[in-house]
């Protein structure tokens, strides 16, 4: 294949320049998460996955699980209000954030698990 030829062929969907890992650093740099943060993470997050999808179209569990994670967002933010509401005592705020830290990390080390084979 000659260069005009490779040069005429729609190039690849690229993924956005964007590190993680650094993001969050940022993000966490003044111990505050705002609204705009939080949003943009969101929508760089449905961006990745829908350019994930569209590259990988008939795998299901693919969007099932990004359906998954808004579900679990959504039921996070309920539980908090609902034990806002409840008024808890410092003991049982300590805990309910310890739990729900445990079970991102799972999240997050399944991902580790998952990945490392790939």
């Amino acid at each position: 294949m000659t260069d005009k030829q490779s040069s005429t062929e729609p190039a690849a969907p690229k993924l956005p320049e964007m590190n993680l890992e650094k993001r969050l650093r940022d993000i966490y740099s003044d111990k505050t998460l705002t609204t705009a943060e939080f949003m943009a993470l969101r929508d760089d997050a449905d961006r990745l996955f829908t350019q994930l999808i569209e590259q990988l179209p008939g795998i299901g569990y693919i969007g099932l699980f990004q359906q998954m994670a808004d579900v679990t967002v959504q039921a996070m933010q309920l539980g908090m209000l609902d034990v806002k509401r409840a008024k808890p005592t410092a003991d049982v705020k300590a805990l309910l954030k310890q739990s729900y830290a445990f079970q991102v990390a799972y999240i997050k080390a399944s991902l580790d698990r998952f990945t490392q084979t790939l």
